[in-house]
């Protein structure tokens, strides 16, 4: 038989990068605790179309599809919470606080929280242009991820998993509907507890004029209590004061 006619089996180290793959995926999914079943949902809401061969980049190997079902299951999921966690509110005001929670900076903040941008898996060039940095792409296979738990593991699943990723979030619009910007919070929190107001400073802002990135430390009663980054430093110090409230209303133990 000629080799043409022979059948084409994977080479060891194909097998190899494939199982070190899978061994990946199971622990970032208990990472993020989420079950998973079938690793090939996870693993291809975390595959950029930049890293399949010719001919596949449009044949839903990728990311975006799971990213469109992801969309909707977490829209749906931020509005069964609040309708849950705020009754009695305009259809209108619903949409508005949800869109608060759902935006793509918040949701690309969630994801770079939860260290993704490590997991996906580009092509040389986009690697190469800088886009496993790139907010908006792990935005994106967040979205994805959520596509992929549900998909894999259910609706209950996939629900609980938003919950818990966007609960500071949905406890800050619980407790406040109206003014729920960390920042606000914060201070709301230093003028009831009968401190003085939180002290935000810059500490680091590195990267060119049109793309320069800040780094934000907080400050309650002369102690740091956070340190946040991001594109603006008004992102940064919601980040800085995020993480301050975190650390002030951790229930004592």
């Amino acid at each position: 038989m000629s080799d043409r006619h022979q059948p084409q089996h994977p080479s060891a180290s194909t097998m190899q990068q494939d199982a070190n793959r899978i061994r990946a995926l199971r622990a970032f999914a208990e990472k993020i605790a989420v079950p998973l079943h079938d690793p090939s949902w996870l693993d291809r809401a975390l595959t950029h179309s930049s890293s399949l061969p010719e001919g596949l980049a449009t044949s839903g190997k990728d990311f975006e599809s799971l990213e469109f079902l992801g969309d909707a299951v977490l829209e749906l999921a931020i509005s069964h919470r609040l309708f849950e966690l705020i009754p009695d509110k305009t259809p209108g005001e619903y949409t508005r606080l949800r869109a608060s929670i759902v935006s793509r900076v918040n949701v690309a903040r969630i994801a770079s929280e939860l260290s993704l941008s490590s997991m996906i898996i580009l092509g040389k060039g986009e690697e190469q242009s800088g886009g496993r940095k790139r907010s908006s792409l792990q935005g994106d296979c967040l979205e994805a991820v959520i596509g992929a738990v549900y998909l894999d593991a259910g609706w209950e699943a996939a629900r609980d998993f938003v919950f818990r990723i966007f609960s500071l979030d949905l406890a800050a619009l619980q407790r406040s509907p109206h003014c729920w910007d960390y920042k606000s919070l914060l201070q709301i929190y230093c003028q009831k507890s009968h401190i003085a107001l939180p002290l935000f400073k810059v500490v680091n802002c590195s990267g060119p004029d049109h793309r320069k990135h800040f780094v934000v430390a907080v400050y309650v009663r002369d102690k740091l209590q956070g340190r946040g980054s991001g594109w603006s430093k008004k992102e940064a110090e919601q980040d800085a004061a995020r993480k301050a409230l975190l650390i002030l209303e951790k229930p004592e133990s």
